[in-house]
């Protein structure tokens, strides 16, 4: 009888381990491992071709810096679309940030704020480019587009 408590025991706590475990999992960059669920900069993307190393379906990352070394890392692969977590939306739960599509994005670099959770180059991420003004106007910097941000990160690999 007691080896019967002990294993329905023992059952029950590894169920709860797991679905406790499971509640407070987080999203680790692909690349780097960081929390990208706490990042200030996530991206996510869809890899619509896979190669042997890194199969088809999404991914997050902390940072454009650690998407450009996951674009890199892919080769042949094939990249459909980008999403980024709009700044303008983030809250001290940061997964309430809006993720917007990164190529119709605007992005403030050099400014004086450094985002949470990212790497250089820093960058804060707006869906109009009204409110990136706005952040420009408090905290310094540049706004660029998606192309423009893509060949700035880069340049800095």
């Amino acid at each position: 009888m007691n080896s019967k408590i002990t294993l329905i025991l023992t059952a029950s706590f590894i169920f709860f381990i797991f679905t406790v475990s499971a509640a407070f999992a987080f999203e680790r960059c692909i690349m780097c491992g960081m929390d990208a669920q706490k990042s200030e900069t996530k991206f996510t993307a869809q890899v619509i071709k896979g190669t042997k190393d890194v199969p088809a379906g999404e991914y997050s990352f902390c940072c454009l810096h650690c998407l450009l070394l996951f674009k890199t890392r892919l080769k042949e692969g094939e990249i459909g679309t980008v999403f980024a977590r709009d700044y303008n939306t983030v809250t001290e739960k940061y997964d309430s940030g809006e993720m917007i599509n990164s190529s119709k994005a605007f992005y403030l670099i050099e400014s004086d704020l450094r985002p949470k959770g990212s790497m250089v180059p820093f960058m804060l991420i707006f869906s109009t480019k009204k409110t990136a003004e706005i952040f420009k106007k408090a905290y310094g910097g540049k706004i660029l587009d998606w192309k423009e941000v893509w060949e700035y990160t880069e340049a800095r690999k």
